[in-house]
């Protein structure tokens, strides 16, 4: 069951990045899609852990942490005076 809630979070970010990025034409990350994706694959690491499955668990926590950083620096240059 952890797998399908951290599956659908992952689709639903994926589907707003893919509306912002053809509808509406910004290049950029969506705060939202990187949110998304961030709880969705944690989910899905600690769905793997919990059931053994080690390798997947953490190649999931790896994609984790890589999406906090792109979020962290997301915020920071949005705050940053004279960033876009």
């Amino acid at each position: 069951m952890l797998p399908i809630i951290g599956l659908s979070l992952i689709i639903i970010g994926w589907l707003e990045q893919i509306y912002r990025t053809m509808i509406r034409r910004h290049l950029s990350f969506s705060p939202f899609f990187l949110t998304a994706y961030l709880v969705g694959a944690g989910i899905v690491a600690f769905g793997d852990i919990s059931t053994g499955d080690i390798v997947n668990g953490v190649l999931n926590a790896i994609t984790v942490i890589l999406a906090f950083v792109i979020l962290v620096n997301l915020i920071y240059k949005r705050k940053k005076p004279g960033a876009f």
